[in-house]
């Protein structure tokens, strides 16, 4: 018995699509997050609180 392929052209629920915008973790604004998942305010915010 072997074990059945995905098909190539199906995604996973971890594999967002890469062209549309994400959703900041911290303030929840649509539009371009870095790889942490914080827009660039947020990551900006961030850094600051950690000085």
């Amino acid at each position: 018995m072997t074990d059945p392929t995905i098909p190539s052209d199906q995604t996973t629920a971890e594999d967002p699509p890469k062209d549309q915008p994400g959703v900041c973790l911290r303030c929840g604004a649509s539009g371009p997050v870095g790889d942490d998942g914080f827009c660039a305010k947020c990551e900006k915010a961030l850094e600051q609180a950690c000085l």
